[in-house]
């Protein structure tokens, strides 16, 4: 190799000496620079995560922070649900205590309906009644004139022409008569006094009638808490309810009622209703106390109302079951009890029966279902005076019956009676034409018996007595007639 191209080789070398230095510089310079990008990298890095373990932090804060607002909302949201849980069941007690005023409006009306129907009835009734007792009135006067007139024109006719036995035996005729019309008049006046008693009172009886409701619910409400949990105790407390009740109704017992009468059922089981009312006409009203107390007492005081709903679920079955005891009993069907198809249950607090009724809505269409009726102190109060109106109205019917009753027979004895009259006017006028032939021939005619006597007389016979004036003048005149008479016609 010569020098030349050793030259070249080292040309080519330092050439490539250069171009590798000017490369490595280059890339020194990129790696250096590379470097420091990659510090900068590393300090933004270490910033980063710097800020990323205050982001973290401030994270976990607002993870907590919001936990416990999440915390804070659910309790805020348990506290609205509470809370409009409670206006909502404040709404529905609300509801239903308007519900209740709404019903109680009704019933209120209802029963002024009832009792202004009542009232027109009566009303009417009085006014027929008293039409009545005026044409009855009327009658009895003019009959009572008619009798006494007919009467005293008769004893005054027969006291004339009979002896004293005849005026006794006339007296005998007419006093059972005038006794009669005394009877009459006495019952009609004292029909009228028991119609305008029964009116007043009928009324009066009306009026206190819801008052009288009220003041047993009270009483009951007040004797419940004594009774918590007997069941004999509240057996016995309902039955004395049931009584103060017929006797506020007026009803007699024994005569429109009957309390704890003794049947025998089909099976041969002995069945004693509490009260059996009687109806006119043979029907009965048959009434059972039913107390259901323990379950409705501890529902009123107790707080919880999980509870609540459990008492108040045994209330409701109590009253289902005491249907069911009593539907199953037949009394309609007993031989001695005339019922009208039904049964009155009778529960003596009637916060228990609008609480039960309002409760179950067809507890009460179940009921009938069953010939049950559930009714508390105010409707059976209500009931039992309808009872007794219908009854009052029934014995003044009947009276008035009697009365026509009465009438019609002494109508009868008045045609009786004139048929004797007329019997004793034949007999009268028969006797008085046999007193005229008799008395002719005692003092009229020639030859009278007065005549021939006093001729006798005359002639000397001895006599102590002597005949009336009356018979010996009018034998005078009747003997000087006959003569006249005769000389006439001797004369013509």
């Amino acid at each position: 190799m010569d020098i030349s191209d050793l030259l070249t080789h080292l040309g080519a070398m330092a050439i490539v000496a250069l171009a590798l230095f000017y490369y490595l510089t280059r890339e020194r310079g990129r790696r250096e620079s590379a470097e420091t990008e990659l510090s900068i990298i590393r300090t933004e890095l270490e910033e980063s995560k710097s800020r990323g373990v205050l982001l973290e932090g401030e994270l976990k804060e607002s993870v907590e922070a919001t936990s416990v607002l999440n915390a804070e909302k659910a309790s805020l949201e348990s506290s609205v649900k509470e809370k409009e849980a409670a206006i909502a069941d404040r709404d529905s007690r609300i509801s239903g205590f308007e519900r209740q005023v709404r019903e109680l409006t009704s019933q209120v009306t209802e029963k002024e309906s009832l009792l202004s129907r009542l009232s027109t009835t009566i009303e009417q009734e009085r006014k027929g009644f008293e039409e009545k007792l005026s044409i009855l009135d009327e009658a009895k006067k003019r009959l009572g004139d008619e009798f006494e007139n007919l009467g005293n024109r008769i004893f005054e006719d027969t006291t004339k022409k009979f002896t004293d036995k005849n005026k006794t035996d006339m007296e005998t005729l007419l006093n059972p008569l005038r006794e009669q019309i005394k009877d009459f008049e006495k019952k009609v006046t004292d029909t009228h006094k028991d119609a305008s008693s029964d009116m007043a009172s009928l009324k009066a009886h009306i009026e206190n009638l819801k008052n009288l409701g009220e003041q047993m619910s009270r009483e009951a409400v007040n004797l419940t808490t004594a009774l918590k949990g007997e069941s004999q105790t509240q057996g016995a407390w309902g039955e004395i309810v049931l009584e103060r009740a017929l006797e506020m109704s007026g009803l007699s017992e024994g005569r429109e009622y009957h309390s704890q009468p003794s049947y025998k059922g089909d099976n041969g089981n002995t069945l004693r209703p509490d009260v059996i009312v009687h109806l006119p006409e043979g029907k009965d009203v048959v009434i059972d106390s039913k107390v259901s107390l323990t379950a409705y007492e501890r529902y009123m005081s107790c707080e919880n109302e999980e509870e609540k709903g459990d008492y108040l679920r045994q209330h409701i079955l109590s009253f289902r079951n005491h249907i069911k005891e009593l539907s199953s009993k037949g009394y309609q069907g007993i031989s001695g009890i005339t019922s009208l198809n039904y049964v009155l249950m009778f529960v003596p607090l009637e916060s228990a029966f609008m609480l039960a009724i309002e409760t179950e809505r067809d507890l009460y269409s179940e009921a009938f279902e069953k010939n049950v009726i559930i009714v508390c102190p105010s409707t059976l109060l209500a009931t039992l005076r309808t009872i007794h109106s219908i009854w009052q109205f029934e014995y003044q019917n009947a009276n008035a019956r009697e009365i026509a009753e009465s009438a019609g027979r002494m109508y009868d004895k008045f045609v009786t009676f004139t048929e004797h009259l007329e019997e004793i006017g034949k007999r009268i006028e028969q006797s008085d034409q046999a007193y005229q032939k008799a008395m002719s021939s005692l003092r009229d005619g020639k030859g009278n018996l007065v005549k021939r006597a006093l001729d006798l007389k005359e002639l000397g016979i001895k006599t102590s007595k002597e005949l009336p004036p009356d018979f010996s003048e009018r034998s005078e005149l009747s003997g000087y007639a006959v003569s006249s008479g005769k000389e006439t016609d001797e004369g013509l």
